[in-house]
């Protein structure tokens, strides 16, 4: 059964050059997705709340994600200052 996660995510202020590092670093992520994980959409406002964005993933199983998510959360750990990750499964 798939499951759908919706990762809310907030910045921590950089400088120029820490911008576009962080930049060429997710256009990697996004070339370097494991098999099953699919980044369905990217949305640079998240209006209402106090995030910058948020990101919709969908995965064949939730162990799939999470066993990358934990990992790929420790790389990007020194631009995004605070996630918060909705979890759904598919009926």
């Amino acid at each position: 059964m798939s499951a759908t996660f919706l990762v809310f995510y907030r910045f921590k202020t950089m400088t120029p050059e820490e911008a576009k590092k962080a930049n060429e670093q997710w256009k990697e992520m996004k070339r370097s997705l494991p098999q099953g994980i699919e980044l369905m959409g990217e949305y640079s406002h998240a209006w209402g709340t106090e995030y910058n964005g948020f990101l919709l993933f969908e995965s064949e199983t939730s162990d799939g994600f999470m066993d990358w998510w934990s990992s790929f959360k420790d790389s990007i750990r020194w631009y995004v200052d605070h996630t918060h990750t909705i979890i759904a499964r598919r009926k």
